[in-house]
């Protein structure tokens, strides 16, 4: 049905004239793609969430975490190991490294009740009440605390004042539970 196709490139375009059998010619133009533009596009919100991400976490655990946020790649995948490392790779992101978290002076949800004596859910609470500063990169992310805002009296206050808020145990027999 086709018997020739002929291409001119200019700019932004392709200008093509099929000439049919019977002699018949059309014209088309087509816009061309720029230079790694196509439909298969991460969000910028995608971009900055992942990003983020990349400073706190391993790939796995950023895969997982997408995955329980209903979050897909460009092309409607679930997220796993690979494509996290790909998406970081082409876009020069750095891995996240153990220990890098420390060298920036943040701490873990874990980390700080380590530091507080108290339990997660109590850190929780400071954090709620706003008497502990912190950031979440997203729902299900890590909450990212500063070590210097462990150290302040408010914070170290509040952590004793609902440490002592512990109804004690009337049975004299039982004993504490060290994990």
């Amino acid at each position: 049905m086709i018997d020739e196709i002929v291409v001119s490139v200019e700019d932004d375009a392709l200008n093509l004239v099929i000439r049919w059998q019977g002699g018949d010619h059309t014209s088309l133009r087509v816009r061309k793609n720029r230079a790694g533009q196509h439909r298969w596009s991460t969000t910028e919100d995608m971009v900055e969430l992942i990003t983020a991400l990349a400073r706190q976490m391993p790939d796995r655990a950023i895969a997982s975490l997408l995955n329980r946020a209903g979050k897909r790649t460009s092309r409607g995948l679930n997220w796993n190991r690979s494509h996290v490392c790909v998406w970081r790779n082409h876009r020069r992101i750095e891995p996240y490294r153990e220990g890098e978290r420390s060298e920036r002076g943040e701490a873990t949800l874990d980390e700080a009740a380590s530091a507080l004596n108290i339990s997660e859910a109590t850190v929780r609470r400071l954090i709620a009440d706003k008497t502990l500063p912190a950031q979440q990169v997203c729902k299900g992310a890590p909450w990212i605390i500063l070590v210097s805002d462990l150290q302040r009296e408010a914070v170290r206050n509040a952590a004793d004042a609902r440490r002592l808020r512990r109804p004690p145990s009337d049975d004299p027999q039982q004993n504490v539970l060290v994990f």
